[in-house]
């Protein structure tokens, strides 16, 4: 059975890919901060619940190197509630920046050297993505986040490995949760038992 990890599994895009691919039959494994809410997704879904926050890198390097995943969906999108640029503090850019990119950076790395070794994995890096003109703040986090994913996939051509950035659309994330099934099924990832998916209906900002 393969082993997924979900990012920002609590709310929105996240907690809908982790719940659908406990459904569809892989191991799954769902972090976030809201430990109500993963109990939650455990009762109902099987996933297994890691309440923990993505900017402690050795509680994230100890569930990776437990875990060794085959699967990661970077799935945390987390903003300030400002949007003018000029008005934000300090501590705002720096929370977007260390949960929405260098989580990524880092959680990546991590999982990269069993995948390699193994010859197989997916990596996929969900960007928001609503139609609307996003903040000044979230354009620029997001296109370093599929900057990251497009020279990342360049980098591993040849080792097995699949990058893929995606939006997350809206409510209830039908299709981001189709496309990352139906990426799996064409690289030899889909899971032997599959089930109809659950979409749950949660906003996106702040699904850490």
């Amino acid at each position: 059975m393969s082993r997924a990890l979900v990012t920002g599994a609590t709310r929105g895009a996240g907690r809908a890919v982790a719940a659908a691919l406990a459904c569809a039959g892989y191991e799954t494994c769902a972090l976030g901060r809201d430990r109500l809410v993963l109990e939650e997704l455990r009762s109902d879904f099987g996933v297994l619940p890691m309440a923990i926050d993505l900017t402690d890198r050795e509680a994230v390097r100890m569930i990776v190197e437990g875990m060794k995943p085959d699967i990661v969906v970077h799935a945390a999108l987390r903003w300030p509630t400002e949007t003018a640029f000029e008005k934000l503090r300090e501590a705002d850019i720096d929370m977007a920046l260390e949960v929405n990119l260098s989580a990524t950076l880092h959680l990546t790395r991590l999982v990269l050297p069993a995948m390699k070794e193994r010859g197989r994995g997916a990596l996929f890096v969900v960007s928001p993505g609503s139609g609307e003109i996003p903040p000044l703040l979230e354009r620029s986090v997001t296109g370093a986040s599929e900057a990251f994913a497009e020279a990342l996939h360049t980098e591993l051509v040849g080792d097995g490995i699949i990058v893929q950035s995606l939006f997350c659309g809206e409510p209830p994330f039908t299709s981001l949760v189709a496309s990352i099934l139906q990426i799996l099924e064409t690289v030899g990832m889909a899971s032997l038992r599959q089930q109809p998916v659950a979409h749950i209906n949660q906003g996106t900002r702040n699904a850490t």
